[in-house]
């Protein structure tokens, strides 16, 4: 198993054949837009086996389920109990794709990896008797994209001030998982999509970032995909470039609401920054201020006219070969899964819930870095990092 796969959630170690789910082989088989034909020339059988098996007809052996398994990226866990499906009714806001087939094998395989963690998640929480408790508010009709950032950033005590703050350990993914919202990093096919967001009937709000952007476009993602939870129930598939209506709107509510306008022009004013075109090197301490990227922050300062109009285009090019943060020394792993993730499959095996063979799987790790993740985690000196 690769770091970036979905946990293998239950593998079956028994000789005894369990009761295998037809409505969930095709829910897996739909969720990545394979044809039966596909999936049958996969297996090396006929067309007429695989739909005797999605109808309950027929059932398919143990070593075919392992198959199907590894071919649709689910744990074999995952066709033998009624699961919710995620949504097929996704909102492509995407400049190149408009509906699932589209996208690259690779991309869709991504996106099942995200709704299994989301699964494997919740199967977590459940095991410890842990609901998430979800607290993002729905939008009220008629309100623009800034003063609803002004009343969320109120709503959560933020004030005027930055989202990143070491002294209060806060950072954009924390706050975000505070209010209920699973979030996870996997690498996307490049030039498929920045983000994906949906609200799951039973898993609540779900966000996918693309983990090979830089950390400032990763908090940009973030902070536009809340948009939509607060917008909509739709899921949407976003690449921030897009320019209709929904995608302006969260891109206006990301850049207010994570570079507040007060703080910022009083920022200008402290820095001697204002009636003048800033360099790169004086942008770059903003940047790391609000902890975005420098074209966010520059389009920001164009919308708040403490730049002149095009001023971000005439350098965005030039921003793309000069280093932006300081290399994480977060495991990717870990970074991918969050520090909530991590922490609910610890307290799951610290209190016997599950095996550590069992917590390797959920962490998508082998055993030796499982344990010794396990072992370190208890000693007070260590840090249980990993946003």
């Amino acid at each position: 198993m690769t770091r970036s796969s979905a946990p293998k959630l239950g593998k079956m170690q028994e000789t005894r054949k369990p009761h295998i789910i037809g409505s969930q082989l095709r829910a897996a088989r739909e969720s990545l837009a394979l044809s039966i034909e596909e999936v049958a020339a996969r297996l090396g059988v006929k067309p007429f086996e695989v739909k005797q098996w999605e109808s309950n007809a027929q059932e398919p052996s143990i070593e075919v389920l392992w198959q199907l398994a590894e071919i649709y990226g689910r744990g074999t866990d995952y066709f033998l109990k009624e699961t919710r499906p995620f949504p097929q009714d996704v909102a492509f806001r995407l400049s190149k794709h408009e509906q699932l087939g589209q996208l690259s094998l690779e991309s869709r395989k991504t996106l099942v990896t995200f709704q299994e963690l989301c699964r494997a998640e919740a199967e977590l929480e459940t095991l410890l008797g842990s609901p998430r408790d979800v607290n993002v508010n729905r939008l009220q009709n008629g309100r623009d994209a800034e003063s609803l950032a002004d009343s969320e950033r109120k709503r959560l005590g933020l004030g005027e001030e930055p989202i990143p703050n070491k002294a209060k350990d806060r950072d954009l993914r924390t706050l975000l998982t505070q209010q209920g919202v699973r979030i996870f990093e996997l690498p996307v096919k490049e030039g498929e999509f920045a983000g994906f967001s949906l609200w799951h009937p039973q898993y609540g709000p779900c966000m996918l970032v693309n983990a090979k952007d830089i950390p400032g476009r990763r908090a940009f993602t973030m902070a536009h995909e809340y948009a939509h939870f607060i917008l909509s129930a739709t899921p949407s598939l976003c690449d921030l470039n897009d320019n209709q209506s929904e995608e302006r709107f969260a891109n206006e509510f990301a850049a207010s609401f994570l570079i507040p306008a007060s703080d910022v022009r009083e920022e200008f004013r402290k820095r001697g920054l204002i009636g003048k075109l800033p360099t790169e090197a004086e942008l770059i301490p903003l940047r790391t201020r609000y902890g975005v990227s420098l074209e966010a922050l520059a389009r920001s300062l164009e919308r708040l006219r403490l730049v002149p109009s095009g001023f971000t285009d005439r350098n965005k090019d030039l921003w793309q070969v000069t280093p932006r943060f300081r290399p994480s020394r977060t495991p990717l792993w870990k970074r991918r899964l969050g520090k909530k993730y991590v922490d609910l499959a610890l307290r799951n095996y610290y209190q016997g819930h599950i095996s550590v063979g069992k917590l390797a799987e959920y962490l998508g790790i082998d055993i030796r870095k499982a344990v010794a993740e396990a072992e370190g985690a208890k000693r007070p000196s260590s840090s249980n990092g990993g946003r």
